[in-house]
């Protein structure tokens, strides 16, 4: 066969088509025995591609006694291969189960159950998936044999699934799950017959696995892989053989699975579209799903809630919402049609239209956004109830049900009454035991109590509501109105998760985001941008008229606002803030630009005396006294350690430390000089150390005083080279620096230099900027336009990368391209270059070796001059330290269930009223809380067959609650560049002068899809 290949291709390229149809319509095909039982000719020859199937014998791998005399970590080891070879022959058991017990009596069948399409359909690529395991055990067998010689397994792995057959295999499998999936449903419910098959091969098996169950498992084998790999590298010491075919081997099963999950998230998002415009069944929505490239990103079920004018709750209606990439939906449950008649089984959940509103047009409106209100604080703070009282307007829709509100105003009205009566009392004449001064401190207590606990209960309703602005009818004359909806979420998290999704799809329509990136290979398929960085805002950030001022550097605070509104359950999220330096000949200016909402802002500016040309962000240090919950306050703070800090490099020769918590002004703290006043090139702190690179090519190692400031008596002094110092960052035990062309490794503990690497051989590359990312650390130099990657424990060179090539593809005459900043974040490598634009290149995530893989793509938006700087800001939580884990508000979740959501968590109200409110009892409430719901899927493998179990699949409608209430992590980190002035590459517009050179920050919000 391989012969008569490779005539063909050495001859004509009509002679190869002809003998790849020869070979297709089974006239050469050659087939050998294997560990399977050959199927009919006639399905062979349905086959739509070359498939050979080699022989491969039924090696199974035998692992030999243990020898006496291993270390722990080889036993541990030892285990974890033994677990590899036992999963890996499970899932070939599975893979031949599926063969022999379901496909092949399907196939001798008479009558058929399944016809010869449906079962290429319902067992499309197992057999090829079976193949390259197949292979995989043979070269496992292999490696076994000899594992107490060489102890290696990564490199087998890397051999087995770097292959593109195992990617063609799979990502066809995947693809078609959803299509098998409807298939074996259907044939469910329109023949008994075929359910009843299905039960009996179940009941037959030793372990009772669904069909469903045995299809799942190539969907879940590298998830399962990257497991038993992370353990087998946990348990492998730095230096082992097999540690970076381990990390090599993490790398590819991870770029395997990120492949897959991205192609079977596309066919899920087709397969959702055409089973929305299924289950609403209406002709214009049909033709809305199916125009453009829409698809779905999320579906929840919520409680809508109606107001009456009074702000009281009218009725709630169950809701789903069908939140697309440019369309919002809100249906019913049609309960009449959620019955098939025919079979009596139930079909696909039917939904009716009840609006559909284009997502520009959509705006969230929450409580205390009005400008009366301010921006940092929601909610009013703890016993200044007169605020809602002032605030009150008679037609104002307010989030939380009205009741809350009115018991509220009740309340403070009730402590003024009281508050009278105390001062009454105390002008008593006479001496009584049940009417005096302490009594009535009492009564004034307990109402204080009991504002505060309604404050929180308003607060703890409003964290499952979604309050929603929408487009309604043009009135008489035209004008557009517009009407509010609100909704009830199951968890505070999902509203948090429902917004931040909401924010994301209207990011993305927004015209600088429709054309944000350009990709050498883009092939117009929308679903696969969804991973681009989104443009949120471009800003200038010099507070001055004096337009020498240049951006320089940047470093991320990670301090997020503070927020009364924040609990310890529901914490305030936000991305902290980014001090962004500019600077003129002789001096600089710092500008604080928060990140804490979708409108990042310049807070503050200042000057200092010299050109700042590095930061760098110290955390506080952390006392026993710290963990007590001991709070910090202004009069405090004179310390340099019981405070977050950033620390200024300048050209004078100096280090100026200044406080950078956002709740105090921006002072001073220290300013430390150089040895021999050196200008400070980089920074960066680890290990209760400064460490701060000099143009004398030379790292000074500052530590700190007993009393928390930094020691600058006695800085101990490395020398690296006569070259300036341009980059350091921390990693683990260690800081990097480099000089030149070379990179040193400084140990944090005992200060010396344990290793270095030379990064390029070539004279005059010096290394200008270093990120890592996972166990490898990219590396560009002040010349050229080529990174470098190297392994971070064997300092083993793996990879180039040029980033001409990718900016080359979009601008045109081949322009010079440097690199001028380097970031690596959440599998992104972005690069920033000295034409302006940005190139993102995709690497892995975990923590394996983070190559490139793709051409990358490029921004359309570009500076008028070199990308400064690249920073990340992730998401910080406001978690106050002095709310227990345990707080009143999640005991009131868990205990009162759905409150707030029905008029009758009112009403219990009204009947605590009745009976009165015995103001000496601490732990009395009025009324419920937002309630929680938590849904868990158990598995499906071993239930009895039903046909409802490939329904959970195929249809949304029934698993979007599972599946989007326990999504609630972090669904984006934003990224900040910043440059001169803000051009658009694929748009000609004209630019003042003042605007092309004024500093300016692009902020970019990059998407985490989570599968």
């Amino acid at each position: 066969m391989q012969k008569l290949v490779k005539a063909a291709k050495e001859g004509t390229k009509d002679g190869l088509e002809k003998t790849k149809a020869a070979v297709k319509k089974g006239r050469s095909f050659i087939r050998t025995k294997s560990f399977h039982q050959e199927r009919k000719s006639a399905s062979v020859e349905e086959e739509a591609e070359l498939f050979i199937e080699v022989e491969c014998f039924n090696v199974e791998p035998v692992l030999g006694p243990m020898p006496e005399g291993l270390t722990q970590q080889q036993v541990v080891r030892r285990h974890i291969l033994e677990s590899i070879l036992e999963s890996e022959k499970n899932y070939l058991d599975a893979l031949k189960h599926i063969l022999e017990q379901y496909e092949k009596p399907l196939l001798g069948m008479e009558p058929k159950l399944l016809s010869d399409r449906k079962l290429k359909v319902t067992f499309y690529r197992i057999r090829e998936i079976l193949q390259c395991h197949a292979l995989f055990q043979i070269a496992l067998a292999s490696r076994v044999a000899d594992w107490d010689s060489s102890e290696m397994i990564g490199d087998v792995f890397v051999a087995s699934f770097s292959k593109s057959m195992v990617l063609d295999a799979y990502s066809e499998y995947v693809n078609n799950f959803s299509s098998a999936m409807g298939v074996i449903k259907k044939t469910c419910m329109s023949k008994p017959a075929f359910l009843e098959f299905l039960k009996q091969v179940q009941d037959g098996s030793t372990d009772r696995v669904t069909l469903y169950g045995l299809m799942m498992k190539p969907i879940q084998r590298f998830p399962q892989f990257i497991l038993l790999l992370q353990d087998m590298l946990k348990n492998t010491p730095v230096g082992h053989a097999d540690r970076l075919p381990l990390q090599m081997a993490l790398t590819e099963l991870e770029t395997l699975a990120d492949k897959l999950n991205e192609r079977k998230r596309e066919a899920d998002q087709r397969c959702e579209i055409k089973h929305i415009a299924k289950a609403m069944n209406e002709r214009y929505l049909n033709k809305l799903l199916s125009s453009g490239s829409r698809y779905l990103i999320r579906s929840d079920d919520m409680v809508e809630t109606v107001y009456s004018e009074r702000g009281e709750v009218v009725k709630t209606k169950e809701r789903r919402l069908f939140l697309l990439n440019d369309v919002l939906m809100c249906a019913t449950a049609n309960t009449r049609g959620s019955q098939d008649g025919s079979s009596g089984a139930p079909s696909w959940q039917r939904f009716l239209l009840k609006w559909s509103v284009p997502l520009s047009f959509v705006d969230v409106v929450e409580f205390g956004s009005s400008e009366d209100t301010g921006d940092s604080c929601r909610f009013p703070a703890p016993h200044s109830g007169e605020k809602v009282v002032v605030n009150a307007k008679p037609n104002k829709l307010y989030m939380g049900p009205g009741q809350l509100y009115q018991d509220l105003q009740n309340l403070i009205h009730d402590l003024s009454l009281v508050n009278q009566i105390s001062g009454m009392i105390s002008s008593l004449k006479g001496n009584y035991q049940n009417v005096n001064a302490t009594v009535a401190q009492d009564w004034v207590s307990g109402l204080q109590r009991l504002i505060s606990k309604k404050e929180e209960e308003i607060r703890a309703a409003d964290r499952c509501r979604i309050q929603l602005q929408l487009p309604g009818k043009h009135d008489k004359s035209g004008r557009p109105t517009f009407f509010m909806a609100v909704f009830n979420t199951f968890t505070p998290a999902t509203k948090q998760s429902w917004v931040s999704s909401l924010q994301m799809a209207k990011l993305a329509l927004e015209d600088d985001n429709l054309q944000g990136w350009f990709l050498a290979e883009d092939d117009g398929n929308h679903m696969k941008k969804q991973k681009h960085p989104l443009l949120l805002r471009q800003m200038p950030v010099v507070m001055s008229k004096l337009q020498e001022f240049k951006v320089e550097c940047a470093v991320h605070n990670p301090e997020p606002l503070y927020n009364p509104e924040s609990t310890a359950d529901i914490p305030a999220l936000g991305h902290g803030c980014v001090w962004v330096a500019s600077c003129t000949n002789q001096m600089g200016q710092i500008s604080v630009v928060a990140l804490q909402n979708s409108t990042p802002k310049v807070t503050e500016c200042f000057n200092v005396e010299s050109r700042i040309l590095c930061m760098a962000h110290v955390p506080p240090v952390v006392t026993p006294e710290d963990k007590e919950g001991v709070a910090e306050t202004e009069t405090s703070s004179g310390k340099g350690g019981d405070t977050p800090t950033v620390c200024l490099g300048m050209e004078d020769g100096s280090i100026s430390v200044y406080k950078s918590s956002q709740r105090w002004k921006k002072i001073r703290l220290q300013n430390i000089p150089t040895p021999e006043r050196s200008t400070v090139t980089s920074l960066v702190y680890k290990e209760q150390c400064l460490y701060a690179g000099l143009v004398s090519g030379a790292v000074a190692i500052y530590s700190r005083c007993p009393d928390a400031l930094w020691d600058t008596e006695s800085p101990k002094l490395v020398k690296l080279g006569v070259l300036p110092v341009k980059s350091m960052l921390a990693m683990e035990e260690h800081v990097w620096a480099s000089s030149g062309g070379q990179v040193f490794i400084i140990s944090t503990k005992t200060h010396a230099i344990e290793r270095h690497l030379e990064a390029h051989q070539e004279e005059g590359m010096v290394v200008s900027h270093m990120v890592v990312a996972g166990v490898g650390i990219w590396i560009a130099f002040s010349s050229g336009s080529t990174l470098r990657l190297f392994h971070t424990e064997t300092l083993v060179h793996l990879q180039d990368i040029n980033i001409a090539t990718p900016v080359h593809h979009m601008l045109t005459g081949h322009q010079r391209v440097l690199v001028s900043s380097l970031l690596a974040c959440h599998g992104l490598l972005l690069v920033g270059t000295n034409l302006g634009v940005t190139v993102a290149l995709s690497v892995p995530r975990l923590q394996g070796i983070p190559k490139v893989t793709g051409r990358g793509m490029v921004s359309y938006h570009a500076h008028n001059g070199p990308v400064k700087f690249l920073t990340m800001a992730s998401a910080v939580c406001n978690r106050p330290q002095e709310c227990p884990p345990g707080n009143p508000g999640s005991q009131l979740e868990a205990k009162d269930g759905d409150g707030g959501l029905t008029p009758g968590a009112c009403s219990s109200s009204a009947r605590a009223r009745e009976r009165g409110v015995w103001l000496y009892e601490t732990g009395s409430s009025l009324s419920s809380s937002c309630g929680s719901l938590a849904l868990s899927q158990s598995s499906l493998e071993h239930v009895p067959e039903d046909s409802s179990l490939y329904d959970l699949l195929t249809d949304p409608a029934h698993t979007q609650r599972a599946t989007h209430t326990h999504k609630m992590s972090v669904s984006s980190v934003l990224v900040v560049s910043g440059g001169l002035g803000h051009r658009r590459i694929n748009r000609k517009t004209k630019q003042s002068r003042q605007e092309e050179i004024v500093s300016t920050v692009m902020v970019w919000q990059i998407p985490l899809i989570s599968m």
